[in-house]
């Protein structure tokens, strides 16, 4: 597992994970300047700024293999490979800050090696997947096997993604972004009529093709679905965040978390227009979320920000 670390030394260590496109690199260092894929969250002046605080990135296990076979892998792969990270870095326990997929594995993680967490914050994320999102991930590698097997195992990525990208946002959001109308008009055996939306997704699928493969996407689509963990006893100081549009873990699901785990976490549902994407996009929401403090409260009351 590949992984970046940054910050001071011996100063509180955060792991910070993100969805399955995220990867290591979490804010601008003297090798990559770029800002990271969390911007706003992580970086100088953020919640997690690598100036006062010791950060781990990961980039996660999948679509690899000596032999050439692709395995499965699991959310609780990626927490002991995490695990193993931490031992090189000499680090015995650490908060936890995971989004999507790496909620799942935080989640792993904390059922794994609970006495190594002091804190766990899991954004759009629960202990099991909903099986409407398995079904759209599903078609999603449908997608991406066809284009494999037919010769055009990009233009079969680029659709997964694109098909992707409707379950992250919401309704709300493509209604307020987009016109209805096309942009133009096709002819009969010529063209088809392109609409706005279709442009967007288009773009957002090609752009996916140049960062990413078709072997990783499938494995890690498939280690979501696979996700699953014991809601048991999650340390006292947990935060689930959920947000009120989204489709592929809805707030419902996070509250049957909290409510059946034994640590009774704070659940606050954040109300956005971004769906399942709303952790990248609300910064202000999940920024303020990352500064509070986290006490326990009464399981089954989850908290709504206004």
């Amino acid at each position: 597992m590949a992984y970046e670390a940054q910050g001071p030394a011996g100063a509180p260590a955060t792991v910070v994970l993100g969805g399955i496109s995220a990867g290591r690199h979490l804010a601008p260092t003297a090798s990559d300047p770029s800002p990271g894929w969390w911007p706003g969250v992580v970086g100088g002046g953020a919640p997690l700024d690598p100036a006062r605080d010791s950060l781990v990135g990961v980039d996660y296990l999948g679509g690899d293999s000596e032999d050439g076979l692709l395995r499965p892998v699991t959310s609780h792969d990626q927490a002991r490979a995490i695990a193993a990270v931490l031992d090189e870095l000499g680090i015995a326990a650490v908060s936890v800050a995971g989004a999507s997929y790496g909620g799942m594995v935080a989640l792993a993680f904390a059922e794994l090696f609970p006495a190594r967490v002091a804190r766990l914050v899991i954004l759009c994320a629960a202990h099991r997947t909903h099986p409407m999102a398995t079904a759209i991930r599903s078609l999603q590698r449908s997608a991406a096997e066809l284009g494999v097997a037919t010769g055009q195992a990009a233009r079969g990525l680029a659709l997964a993604r694109a098909l992707a990208m409707i379950s992250y946002r919401s309704a709300r959001e493509f209604e307020e972004r987009f016109e209805s109308g096309p942009l133009s008009i096709g002819q009969p055996g010529r063209s088809p009529s392109c609409f706005p939306v279709e442009q967007y997704l288009t773009a957002r699928g090609a752009d996916f093709v140049q960062r990413f493969d078709t072997e990783r996407f499938l494995a890690l689509s498939e280690s979501i679905d696979l996700h699953a963990t014991a809601p048991g006893s999650l340390p006292p100081q947990t935060l689930l965040v959920s947000f009120d549009t989204d489709v592929l873990v809805p707030p419902w699901l996070v509250d049957e978390l909290a409510t059946r785990s034994g640590g009774c976490p704070r659940h606050v549902t954040v109300p956005s227009i971004y769906g399942h994407d709303a952790f990248l996009k609300e910064v202000d929401a999940v920024a303020t979320l990352l500064r509070a403090r986290t006490p326990a409260v009464e399981a089954g009351t989850p908290e709504v920000v206004r």
